[in-house]
């Protein structure tokens, strides 16, 4: 299964161009369960804890600064600044901040060989230390303080005092530290040790995660892409007046010579490192030849990349997945280094840091291409992390090529990018070729709903060159082939029967809320049934947003046919869908066509299912608010039919105009 998902992905992004039809895009993303699916179960694991996940104590502030926007929204702000503000209690003097801290009564203090704990008098509950491998715990702080005023709005958080010192002025002796302790002018970009890609583990020791006499400094692509990112967030949000020609100068300058120094352009890639004491790897190995995906997308989303680069970038990490045999763009690098590259025993090749699929930085890259308007690319990509969160009922850590998940269980990290990613794609789904809710004032309303042939799963696509608008849970747009709201990404009847009622003067614009299903019995729209609270959350999200409606539409019975539901059983099952609405004081006419047929059934009988047809008629007669529409079985034959089942072009034409014909009799 997962095999197949990785081959999936490969097929559709390298399909995948930027002049795809991005309205289908819109529709999948609006409609995508999976997303909602995700962004819920992310909600729910980020909201029982700040750290990293179920294998760690500590709350780390690589990992924070990632979910940081979604903890807001499960957690009270006091919590999330009190956790902003241990990072400061534990700052250095010079401006350093820590990688994480730990209640002081789970923290080892006496473990030799292990972390070096740091205390501070004024969080005496906590321990706190440092890996001095990496340098991005200053920049992660610095990012995740400005994604906290920004969203929370509260930005006198900024003046409130740590310490005696003000949050404002440790977020610039963050930074300042950096530019004290971590700047290499021969370069002017900032160092570290010798580390794969964004990881933070040395090759020089099992351990690896402190600096010593052994470790080979070297200025790589992610530690000065977060740094761009940081200055950039602190310039926008945090800033004074008096500071920003400085930074703006800092920010210039690295940008400069990342490109100057770090851009390979003959390769169109970044070289994994700057080495300043030698490499610490076999002379034998080119170590150039690897390319990384987390340091290239956070490089992408510094602004470090322009919009053609990030499209060749993308391009390139779909091919490493698939020399790979991976899963998705979250492959750390490709191809890994060798074994024995590294002492830790957990980096050997595409396991940890050295080639493990890590979402939280695939997501990254989603972010990136959102960004630089890679839509469908952004979206295919996205979808096979989705589906392994799923499968696995949580969020890993860590996956191997093959899929299988690794490290924390609850990886907190990989639930907050993933929800980003969603909000981010979600929010230009609402954006793209948006329409005011104002604008379906005047127009005529169609409710329509039923199976197959009353959603997107005909032939034909059809876009309306009149005022013909598409109700979305309060989102509207114009309307098109496929609709948005309904199955199926072909066409229906509503898009022709909106532009013949402009046409003919019925209307002075139509807006449909469809919301039909393929297959859908009307069990499954009744009390109970699958669809039933679809049904009922969109009519009482239309009454919320005070449109009305003028017609509603009923195109079902095929499935029914199919099951040989009796006539008294429909008619039972319909009126509790009438009940939805009349209960809701929507008085709107309710029409129902004559909609039975299906090949797959007795053809000595025409293919029909005269006990629904009964039962559709019956209903029409006996309750004055129900009217009788059009007799589509009698569209049964081949030129009608594209598959035998589902209307032709032509017969999408005539099935328009038998509902244009109903609805003129009603008036």
């Amino acid at each position: 299964m997962k095999h197949l998902i990785a081959c999936a992905l490969m097929l559709t992004c390298s399909m995948a161009t930027h002049g795809t039809n991005l309205y289908k895009v819109k529709k999948a993303v609006l409609e995508d369960k999976e997303m909602n699916l995700v962004d819920k179960m992310a909600h729910q694991v980020v909201s029982s804890g700040l750290n990293a996940g179920s294998g760690y104590g500590e709350v780390w502030i690589r990992d924070f600064n990632t979910f940081i926007t979604t903890a807001m929204e499960v957690m009270p702000d006091e919590k999330i600044r009190e956790a902003l503000n241990l990072f400061f209690h534990f700052q250095g003097t010079d401006g350093n901040i820590v990688d994480g801290y730990i209640p002081i009564t789970k923290a080892d203090l006496n473990n030799v060989g292990g972390y070096k704990y740091r205390l501070s008098p004024s969080a005496p509950d906590y321990a706190a230390h440092k890996n001095t491998v990496e340098t991005d715990q200053e920049t992660s702080l610095v990012q995740a303080v400005c994604q906290y005023v920004v969203k929370s709005g509260n930005y006198a958080y900024l003046d409130s005092q740590v310490d005696g010192i003000s949050v404002r002025r440790r977020v610039e002796m963050a930074m300042e530290y950096l530019m004290k302790d971590k700047y290499e002018p021969r370069y002017g970009l900032i160092i570290g040790a010798t580390t794969a890609d964004w990881g933070d583990v040395q090759p020089e020791h099992l351990w690896g995660v402190e600096i010593d006499e052994n470790t080979h400094y070297a200025i790589d692509i992610y530690d000065n892409a977060m740094f761009v990112l940081a200055i950039e967030s602190y310039l926008k949000h945090i800033a004074k007046d008096t500071e920003k020609a400085k930074w703006t100068q800092v920010s210039a300058d690295l940008k400069k010579n990342v490109r100057s120094h770090l851009w390979d352009e003959k390769n169109k890639k970044f070289i994994p490192h700057l080495y300043l004491n030698g490499s610490p790897f076999s002379s034998k190995f080119n170590e150039n030849q690897i390319y990384y995906h987390g340091g290239t997308a956070v490089a992408a989303l510094a602004g470090l990349l322009s919009k053609e680069e990030v499209g060749e970038a993308n391009s390139k990490m779909l091919e490493n997945v698939k020399k790979a045999h991976a899963e998705t763009i979250g492959l750390t690098m490709y191809p890994a280094y060798p074994a024995g590259a590294f002492k830790g025993v957990g980096m050997y090749p595409y396991g940890y840091q050295n080639g493990g699929d890590w979402t939280w930085f695939g997501a990254r890259m989603i972010w990136a291409l959102i960004q630089h308007g890679y839509i469908q690319e952004a979206y295919d990509e996205l979808k096979p992390m989705l589906h392994r969160v799923i499968q696995n009922e949580g969020f890993n850590e860590w996956y191997t090529p093959a899929g299988e998940p690794k490290g924390s269980g609850t990886f907190r990290g990989e639930a907050g990018v993933l929800v980003t990613a969603i909000r981010m794609l979600k929010n230009w789904a609402v954006d793209y070729e948006k329409k005011s809710l104002e604008d379906v004032n005047g127009t005529t309303v169609l409710f329509t709903f039923g199976q197959s042939n009353s959603a997107n799963h005909g032939r034909g696509t059809f876009q309306p060159k009149s005022k013909v608008l598409n109700y979305y849970k309060g989102i509207v747009c114009t309307a098109k082939d496929p609709l948005i709201g309904a199955s199926g990404m072909g066409a229906g009847p509503w898009t022709r029967l909106g532009e013949k009622m402009n046409e003919q003067g019925m209307s002075k614009g139509v807006t449909v809320i469809p919301i039909g299903m393929g297959g859908a019995t009307i069990a499954n729209w009744s009390e109970g049934g699958i669809y039933h609270s679809m049904l009922v959350e969109t009519v009482e999200n239309v009454i919320q947003n005070g449109v009305h409606i003028d017609y509603i539409l009923w195109h079902q019975g095929e499935s029914d046919n199919i099951q040989g539901t009796s006539k008294e059983v429909y008619k039972k099952r319909f009126l509790e869908i009438r009940e939805v609405f009349r209960s809701r004081n929507i008085t709107a006419p309710i029409v129902v066509a004559q909609a039975s047929y299906h090949p797959n059934t007795d053809l000595s009988k025409g293919g029909i299912s005269e006990a629904v047809r009964e039962a559709q008629k019956e209903l029409a007669k006996e309750y004055d608010d129900i009217y009788a529409g059009p007799d589509t079985d009698r569209l049964n034959l081949a030129v009608h039919r594209a598959d035998g089942i589902h209307f032709s072009t032509l017969g999408q034409d005539l099935h328009a105009e038998a509902w244009l014909k109903a609805l003129k009799k009603i008036r």
